[in-house]
């Protein structure tokens, strides 16, 4: 969880600089950036589980 919140820090830092020199702080892209951040890192969390129970199960 820790990743994921400075990951998202990092996202809107970036989108502040890049807007600041641009000057245009769009907040559409961010928004689905942000949106698709979230739900890959909780698929990503649960395959990662799943992964780990199916190598303990004794299976060989």
């Amino acid at each position: 969880m820790r990743a994921l919140f400075f990951l998202i820090i990092g996202v809107v830092l970036g989108w502040g600089v890049t807007g600041f020199f641009t000057s245009g702080f769009e907040t559409d892209y961010l928004f689905i950036l942000m949106v698709g951040l979230v739900i890959g890192h909780s698929i990503g969390r649960r395959k990662g589980k799943e992964e780990y129970r199916g190598s303990t199960s004794g299976d060989v």
